[in-house]
């Protein structure tokens, strides 16, 4: 049959070159629509990690300050520490709160982002990886419901007494650093000889992979501890938002409309007072607003040009092969079945289809390849990317993986409408009686 195959292409070389063309085209129009798309779509599916679906936050601000001593800088920041676990336990009183605690701007779904590198002598060690910053005992992972990486149950992470430099670590930080090994009781730059006096971080903990924001994907993060003076004073207050979980079974958007009036009249303590209460569901809706806008214009046009390319695709296999009626006959005059028939048909187009598909992907591939898909990674360096995918190995990211993924997902559709556009007409002309078939010859 292949030999078959090919000499009936061979034969129909002309008529079979544009059709040749137009394939090589839909497989080059095809990555270039559907490679974002499908990339976006995926990210805003990964799981963030933590409880983001019983999760609220609020802003925490100050009463406007004025004094007329230069020197007067309003509360300490020891002072404003206090007056925030006041209003923390104000919002724990509530029976539909499990926990809570305060945050600052490096934190999950903040618009602040703060990356640094790992010191290694090795290359191989070069790692980076995302701040998150939290304050010992105000109940972070407990209330983020961020997970224990060694724990066998997945029960919540239980802070540890730490201090001075002391830090937790992403699971993909501890593994890409350590390998199998626990990370616990290493040094952050422990691989790293070249500064005798650098200062060693010890990693007391080891949590979950979480997302940082819903446009970065898992990304590998060390949550370093604040102390209270960074709160800074009441003049200069950092920017302090307060975060809550709430217990199993409570619905967050009720809960935001009965809360949200109480917190922003009720909820307040010596300078500092509460507002805007919303979901980090919504949080979420909103921070991925621009992709989620553009993943829909991206799946409007993609949908638009794709369905009417693939319809061309369809349309000009359909008609080519309706044409092949005295072909048709000439082969059920020599015996050729039915079935036959159909397979040859059929297996002459996917043959076509998969030669134009791979010279289609390998002119993509030599377009992108320079690039490395490098706008999958947006805002990375390239020795940057290149880490990032070593320490969270997700197959966006990788750049041989990813292009077998789309080239597939691209092979699927046109074998698809080419099976399709063959099938309809070739299993009616198959059944045509040869007499009928070669009467005008």
């Amino acid at each position: 049959m292949l030999k078959l195959i090919y000499k009936n292409i061979l034969a129909h070389r002309g008529r079979y070159c544009w059709i040749f063309i137009e394939m090589c085209l839909v497989a080059l129009i095809g990555w270039a629509m559907l490679d974002d798309f499908i990339v976006n779509t995926y990210k805003l599916s990964i799981s963030p990690g933590y409880d983001l679906d019983r999760l609220a936050s609020f802003t925490i601000t100050s009463y406007p300050f004025d004094s007329s001593d230069e020197n007067d800088e309003g509360e300490s920041a020891d002072e404003l520490f206090v007056h925030i676990n006041r209003i923390l336990d104000r919002v724990r009183s509530d029976n539909r709160v499990e926990a809570a605690t305060f945050v600052n701007s490096s934190s999950f779904m903040q618009g602040s982002v703060s990356i640094n590198s790992i010191p290694a002598d090795d290359e191989r060690f070069q790692g980076i990886y995302y701040k998150v910053h939290f304050w010992p005992n105000t109940d972070f992972f407990k209330t983020f419901g961020i997970r224990d990486a060694y724990s066998s149950d997945g029960s919540i992470f239980e802070e540890p007494q730490m201090a001075g430099r002391d830090l937790i670590v992403s699971e993909s930080v501890g593994r890409y650093l350590f390998g199998e090994e626990s990370a616990v009781g290493h040094n952050l730059e422990e691989k790293y000889s070249g500064d005798k006096d650098v200062k060693l971080s010890r990693i007391v903990g080891v949590v979950s992979d979480c997302v940082y924001r819903p446009d970065f994907g898992i990304t590998p993060i060390v949550y370093n501890t604040r102390k209270i003076k960074n709160i800074g004073n009441r003049k200069n207050m950092e920017e302090i938002e307060g975060v809550l979980r709430l217990k199993s079974g409570v619905d967050v958007d009720k809960f935001i409309e009965d809360y949200g009036p109480v917190l922003a009249t009720d909820i307040k303590s010596g300078p500092l007072y509460t507002h805007s209460l919303i979901s980090y569901r919504d949080r979420k809706k909103k921070m991925s607003h621009d992709m989620t806008n553009q993943s829909f214009i991206q799946a409007s046009i993609t949908v638009f040009f794709l369905v009417n390319i693939l319809l061309c695709m369809f349309g000009t296999f359909y008609l080519q092969t309706r044409k092949r009626s005295e072909e048709t006959g000439v082969m059920r005059t020599f015996g050729a079945s039915r079935g036959f028939i159909l397979r040859e048909m059929i297996g002459e187009g996917v043959l076509f289809t998969t030669v134009a598909w791979l010279l289609g992907c390998f002119i993509y591939w030599l377009y992108i390849k320079d690039e490395g898909l490098a706008h999958i990674v947006g805002g990375w360096s390239e020795n940057s990317t290149l880490t990032l995918q070593r320490m969270v190995p997700m197959w966006t990211d990788d750049f041989n993986f990813h292009f077998a993924v789309i080239s597939l997902i691209i092979l699927v559709l046109m074998l698809f409408c080419t099976i399709a556009g063959i099938y309809i007409p070739a299993r009616k002309i198959a059944n045509i009686n040869p007499v009928d078939a070669l009467r005008d010859e």
